[in-house]
């Protein structure tokens, strides 16, 4: 699996940071880690270990040690934070940056940019950010819906109907969140499926073209992502294949290593495959709570041979 990242220019982009230092080239330097560096034991000269890839924050303690180094002292920290593997440095609270540190970023072509949020708050933001942008990502071809607060991935070969099932469901108060294309995210643990940019709202609708949904059903009626907890995949009806009747066997597909619950679902012309959905999500979430109708039926069935036997 390829690393995540994002570059600086992004990164500074999106918190709006005041740049001193760095040219076009050095704004294409990447961020692998999600985490940050403050360099207590670097402005020391305590170089045994080093966190290199990691953005640097300075707060107000270090930028208060950094007025009582020595010229020196500064060149040795700094050569060494500011290598090629870092991505750059902020200076939070809107500090006023030592000139010494300037012209050494200047003469390294080194990011150097200066943020006024709190070092705390920049940090917490920066973590969250970065966890979300650099997280393991994949992406799969069909439809993300929200069915009864459940996220629910739409799948099956082309022209089996994935948006006009969809539509379907929208009709019945349901909620879009990408149509044709689903980027997925594993965050924290979950899988998060979110829409293209480019795809955002919009659905092709096969003999029409392709609707904007918020337009023409309301706003009510997507949402920007969703947590991927099911996938339904339609597949042709045949006479000749054997369908899962009791529904005792579940199967799964991994996603970035986390099973997520597959139901097959034929597709034949007197199907109302959105209601289908909606009975296949509510039995997924009476499963979820504990409640097993195949094993209640298995049950039911063992006690009535019982009594006949």
């Amino acid at each position: 699996m390829k690393e995540q990242h994002i570059t600086i220019q992004e990164y500074a982009n999106h918190f709006g940071l005041m740049w001193l230092s760095g040219d076009r080239e050095a704004m294409k330097r990447p961020i692998y880690e999600p985490t940050v560096n403050r360099p207590g034991l670097e402005l020391a000269c305590f170089f045994d270990y080093p966190r290199s890839k990691r953005l640097v924050f300075l707060g107000n303690k270090e930028t208060a040690f950094i007025k009582t180094m020595s010229e020196e002292n500064i060149n040795l920290a700094f050569d060494f934070l500011m290598n090629d593997k870092c991505p750059g440095i902020v200076v939070c609270n809107n500090l006023e940056v030592d000139e010494r540190i300037i012209a050494l970023a200047r003469k390294k072509n080194f990011p150097l940019f200066v943020s006024n949020l709190r070092t705390n708050d920049l940090f917490i933001e920066t973590t969250n950010f970065l966890t979300e942008e650099l997280a393991p990502s994949v992406s799969l071809h069909g439809t993300l819906m929200e069915v009864f607060s459940v996220g629910v991935i739409i799948t099956g070969s082309s022209g089996i109907g994935k948006s006009e099932t969809a539509l379907e469901l929208i009709k019945k108060g349901h909620r879009l969140v990408c149509d044709d294309r689903v980027d997925i995210r594993l965050t924290r643990g979950k899988l998060i499926g979110k829409s293209p940019e480019l795809l955002k709202n919009m659905m092709e609708v096969r003999g029409i073209g392709i609707i904007d949904i918020s337009k023409m059903f309301g706003i009510n009626t997507i949402r920007d992502y969703k947590n991927v907890d099911l996938i339904i995949e339609l597949t042709p009806f045949s006479s000749e294949q054997e369908y899962e009747r009791l529904g005792s066997k579940t199967q799964y597909k991994d996603i970035l290593g986390v099973k997520v619950p597959l139901i097959c679902v034929p597709v034949a012309g007197a199907r109302s495959i959105g209601d289908i959905i909606e009975v296949a999500v509510t039995n997924f979430k009476l499963k979820r709570q504990g409640y097993d109708s195949t094993h209640e039926f298995e049950e039911r069935l063992n006690e009535l041979l019982k009594r006949n036997g």
